[in-house]
């Protein structure tokens, strides 16, 4: 058996939940940075790929946001 009682087992559980909270929120906010990136690379793709004008590459944006 662990020498460990109920009460510290639930605050090492607390804790971890804590950090992986810290590191979800900094994850969340690496994406983040890198929406604006995607975006314009998708709008590039869309006026350059779109043969059929500007009107396909706005759904084709639309599409993958």
């Amino acid at each position: 058996m662990s020498d460990r009682t109920a009460e510290q087992i639930r605050t090492d559980i607390a804790a971890e939940r804590q950090r992986l909270d810290q590191d979800l929120d900094a994850f969340q906010a690496e994406v983040r940075s890198f929406v604006p990136y995607l975006i314009a690379f998708v709008a590039a793709l869309a006026v350059l790929t779109g043969g059929k004008g500007l009107r396909a590459g706005f759904r084709l944006i639309w599409k993958l946001l």
